[in-house]
C-alpha cells in the first residue's frame, strides 16, 4: 500500500505536506515505520540537533492488546499523533509536524514480529507476544 513516496529530510528543506498522507490511518490499519524529531530541550534552539526517533507503531487495538502493558488509546491531542510503539510496549506522542519520513508499508502483526522485529536493536525480551 502506497501512501506516499520519496519523502525527504526536512533538513534538506524539504516540506512535507499533510495531504500527501495520513499517517493516523494508516495506524490504526497495522504496524507502520516512521521517524519524526523529537522536541528539542529546554534551552534549546537548533532545530538541526533535534534527536530523530525511528519508530514502529500502531492504534490497531488487536495488536495493542495481544502485547503486555498495551491498553486504550489515550485521546487525541490537536496537533499531535498518538501512537502505541511496538518495541517499547507503551504509548508516545508527537507533533504532528515533527515527523520526517514514513514508509510507504503497513506491516501485518505476523510479519513485523516474526521478520522486522528480531531484527531491531535493544532489548526483545520486554515484549512476549
Amino acid at each position: 500500500m502506497s501512501v506516499w513516496t520519496d519523502i525527504q529530510s526536512r533538513s534538506a528543506g524539504d516540506s512535507i505536506r499533510k495531504e500527501d498522507f495520513d499517517l493516523d490511518k494508516m495506524l490504526k490499519l497495522g504496524i507502520v515505520h516512521f521517524k519524526y524529531k523529537k522536541i528539542l530541550k529546554k534551552g534549546q534552539t537548533d532545530d538541526t540537533k533535534a534527536v530523530v526517533r525511528d519508530a514502529w507503531g500502531t492504534k490497531k487495538m488487536d495488536i495493542v492488546d495481544s502485547i503486555p502493558h498495551g491498553g486504550d488509546c489515550p485521546p487525541k491531542r490537536v496537533g499531535y499523533t498518538i501512537y502505541f510503539d511496538v518495541e517499547k510496549a507503551d504509548w508516545r506522542a508527537f507533533l504532528d509536524s515533527r515527523v520526517i519520513y514514513v514508509e510507504d508499508k503497513i506491516y501485518s502483526d505476523e510479519e513485523f514480529f516474526s521478520k522486522i522485529y528480531p531484527t531491531l536493536k535493544g532489548d526483545k525480551n520486554n515484549i512476549d507476544v
